[in-house]
């Protein structure tokens, strides 16, 4: 089941989980403008690095009636929900990756309590999150 929202989700698949979190928490709520090429100094460049950067731009590109590169306009997600499934998701991230609970609370900037019952969910899938959709 897909947790992230739409636009955050197709930015994990192009530039990284990092990439999509880097920009929902900075950006989230905010109608921000994706460049046909990004530029060192642009907003996304500064926030997830020129190579995401370039991922994202070349994924969201089109090219109009003159056969000319545009970029576009998108509404970045924002709430409660989705900042907690983007958590979620890298807590099971970093949990794969065999980090320590007070390892991954520290990169993830959440409570210990939190990680370890996402840790009781990977090992029993019945443990349901009321929150997730």
């Amino acid at each position: 089941m897909n947790t992230l929202p739409q636009v955050l989700q197709e930015i994990c698949e192009v530039a990284g989980l990092e990439a999509a979190i880097r920009i929902a928490r900075r950006y989230g709520g905010s109608r921000m403008s994706i460049p046909a090429y990004p530029k060192g100094d642009h907003w996304l460049v500064e926030t997830v690095g020129e190579n995401a950067a370039r991922k994202i731009c070349d994924h969201y590109r089109i090219i109009n009636g003159s056969d000319r590169a545009a970029g576009i306009y998108l509404d970045i997600p924002l709430g409660p929900a989705g900042m907690r499934a983007l958590s979620h998701q890298r807590i099971r991230a970093y949990l794969a990756d065999g980090l320590s609970a007070d390892e991954v609370a520290r990169r993830v900037g959440v409570h210990r309590q939190t990680v370890l019952r996402q840790a009781q969910k990977l090992r029993d899938p019945r443990q349901a999150d009321l929150f997730e959709d």
